[in-house]
Formats: C-alpha cells, sequence, structure tokens
C-alpha cells in the first residue's frame, strides 16, 4: 500500500463517511465515552446545556469492544438517531451546535480565529497539562483511579484492572506529559489558567454568552473535580468564578 492510500485509510475526525445506525441506543443521539474523560465532558456539557435528550454508553477502558462498529479506537464518538457518526470531541462540538436543538450558538470552524485558537488550546494545551497534575506520584494515580473505577459502571475484574493497572499507565503517562513545560505541573497549571484568562472576553471566552471555546475548556477542567488538583481551577481568581457560570449554564 503507498503512502497516500495509507493516509486515506487512517481513521478520521469530523463526520464520517456512511451511517451506523446499529450504534444507535433507543432511538437517541448516542455518545459512546469514559465518564470521566475530559474530552468527553466537552461533549456532555454542550448536550446539557441545548436540554438534548441521550443515550450514553461507558466504554470498557481495556478491550473497547463497544466501538466495534467504528475505525476511531478513542472516545468520545458521537452517534447522531439517524446514525451519523462523528469523532473527534472538537468536531463533535460544532456538529452538535450546528444541528441538534434549535438555533447554532457559536462559529464554525474557521469563522472565529480566536474560538479555533482556544478550542485548541484546550486539546493541544490544557488537557496536557492537567495529566501530571492529577496522576503526580503513584499514590495521586491509585485515587484517582479508584476515583474513576467508581464512576464508571464496571464491576470485578475488568475494575480491578482499571484501578491497578490504569494507575500505573496513567502516573506514566503524567510524567511523559510534564516534560512538554518547562515549569513544575501545578505552577504549570496555574501557568496555564493564567493564559486561558486572557482569553475572556467579558464572562466568557465567547463573550456574553459561552461558544465553543468555552465548551472545549470547560470540559476538560470540569473532568478534575473531584481529583488532585482541582483545588487549583477553583482558587484562581479568573477561571475559578468562570468555570462557575460554566457549571450553572450547562447545568453540570
Amino acid at each position: 500500500m503507498d503512502e497516500v492510500e495509507s493516509e486515506e485509510a487512517k481513521p478520521k475526525g469530523g463526520v464520517q463517511d456512511g451511517l451506523v445506525t446499529e450504534a444507535v441506543v433507543d432511538g437517541l443521539p448516542t455518545l459512546y465515552c469514559f465518564e470521566t474523560c475530559p474530552f468527553c465532558w466537552k461533549v456532555r456539557s454542550l448536550l446539557s446545556r441545548k436540554g438534548v435528550e441521550y443515550s450514553k454508553v461507558e466504554v470498557e477502558p481495556m478491550k473497547k469492544a463497544e466501538l466495534a462498529f467504528s475505525d476511531w479506537n478513542a472516545v468520545p464518538v458521537f452517534v447522531d438517531a439517524d446514525g451519523t457518526q462523528v469523532n473527534d470531541s472538537n468536531d463533535i462540538l460544532h456538529y452538535i451546535d450546528a444541528e441538534l436543538a434549535g438555533p447554532a450558538s457559536f462559529a464554525r470552524t474557521g469563522d472565529d480565529a480566536d474560538q479555533d485558537d482556544w478550542m485548541d488550546f484546550s486539546n493541544d494545551v490544557l488537557g496536557k497539562s492537567i495529566v501530571p497534575v492529577i496522576y503526580r506520584t503513584f499514590g495521586s494515580s491509585l485515587r484517582a483511579m479508584a476515583y474513576v473505577t467508581k464512576q464508571d459502571q464496571f464491576s470485578g475484574m475488568t475494575r480491578w484492572k482499571a484501578k491497578w493497572i490504569g494507575a500505573l499507565v496513567m502516573r506514566m503517562v503524567g510524567r511523559s506529559r510534564a516534560k512538554l513545560f518547562e515549569e513544575e505541573p501545578d505552577a504549570n497549571l496555574r501557568s496555564q489558567l493564567d493564559a486561558l484568562s486572557g482569553g475572556l472576553q467579558g464572562e466568557y471566552l465567547g463573550g456574553e454568552a459561552p461558544n465553543g471555546a468555552d465548551h472545549a475548556n470547560y470540559g476538560m477542567l470540569r473532568s478534575m473535580q473531584g481529583l488532585r488538583g482541582f483545588d487549583i481551577v477553583q482558587s484562581h481568581d479568573d477561571i475559578g468564578p468562570w468555570y462557575g457560570r460554566m457549571q450553572t449554564v450547562c447545568g453540570l
């Protein structure tokens, strides 16, 4: 297979070709997710704000058998009620805003450079900054995974593996992510929250109302709630109050 064919064969984000009606649960838009996944919280925040009734499928984190219908082997995956599949959290946000429950409330990709930049920031910077904070030590990793396994609807050996093996894996991931930044993890998170606060245009990144960037970054931070480092978010002079406003608007 040549290079062009290989590129075409790779799973891609955005709306997918063809319908996966078999992945629709109870005739409703369906979100395939992990309970504590930050990328999934982005999507959940917007669905909640728009009042969309949807089915939620918890993906078993080891084998991910629930995603057998898809070449995209990561959560979130969103499947609309007609079987339209959308991959990648930011693309899903745009799809939900444009297609579901009332008029669109923010610009599409390419129409608002600031929004695009801050949505990219959620993935490229903020998401990579929270991991080494949550999983700072093996002890904090174990506590985080114990919390995760209590939230996710799994039991027995699957829960045990997710807790103990997951803690070890996430501690290593945390170390790797920490090397991307010059400051130590807690200080770096504070710096990135400072940077994020610079994007506020009044009460929100979107100005008078939340836009895609607000949901993208709120989702990242919402995933920290109950875990190590969330106090850093709560105590930030600008982001703490913004977080509270987003939680009220989204209702979760």
